[in-house]
């Protein structure tokens, strides 16, 4: 059942605003359903402020990949951090977040489970989940593919989420392409069909 709280909050809102804010207290209760509905309550037309801890990611992202930064916001008209509200279901999770998955002038690093590739790549993650389940040691390359096969991911997300270095993260990425384990789209017309909203 939906708080009250969250359906108040819906209906004090200026439909006529440039952009909505949902207070921390708010959006840190948010489940799926409360997200989807605020979501729907807004037609998915409106904009939103991101939450607090992702703009704190997208502050850190400004300090170690301000090329990926720029491409995002630097748009004179448009203010930072101002996105679709139809992508705050996924901002709930704080693992995910807003994916990076359409830059324009850079390669994209964002992956889901259909960017593995086939049998051999399913046979060496059911090893890698074996692995992980008898708490063993596992590589980055396979960790990655294992966050890859069960959210979806942009790398930048992943080295801020786990506190790890954002070329060795790359760096793994491309050792997974190259041993035929995943697929890179870099382009953003080409990941328009797996983003997840």
């Amino acid at each position: 059942m939906l708080q009250i709280e969250i359906q108040d909050w819906c209906l004090s809102q200026d439909l006529n605003t440039k952009h909505l804010e949902l207070p921390e207290n708010i959006f840190n209760t948010l489940d799926d359903e409360s997200a989807i509905y605020i979501a729907g309550y807004f037609n998915n037309k409106k904009l939103i402020k991101l939450p607090e801890q992702e703009i704190q990611f997208f502050e850190w992202l400004k300090e170690n990949d301000v090329k990926i930064w720029n491409d995002l916001w630097l748009d004179e008209h448009i203010e930072p951090y101002i996105v679709s509200i139809s992508f705050l279901p996924l901002l709930i999770d704080k693992t995910i977040g807003f994916p990076i998955c359409d830059l324009m002038d850079n390669d994209n690093y964002f992956f889901t489970s259909e960017h593995i590739r086939d049998k051999e790549a399913e046979m060496f993650l059911d090893s890698i989940k074996e692995r992980f389940r008898r708490k063993e040691t596992i590589t980055l390359q396979q960790a990655l593919l294992l966050r890859i096969s069960m959210l979806p991911t942009d790398i930048w997300h992943f080295a801020y989420n786990f506190d790890i270095n954002l070329e060795a993260a790359k760096n793994a990425i491309h050792e997974l392409v190259n041993d035929n384990m995943l697929i890179h789209l870099t382009k953003t017309e080409h990941l328009a069909a797996f983003v997840p909203i």
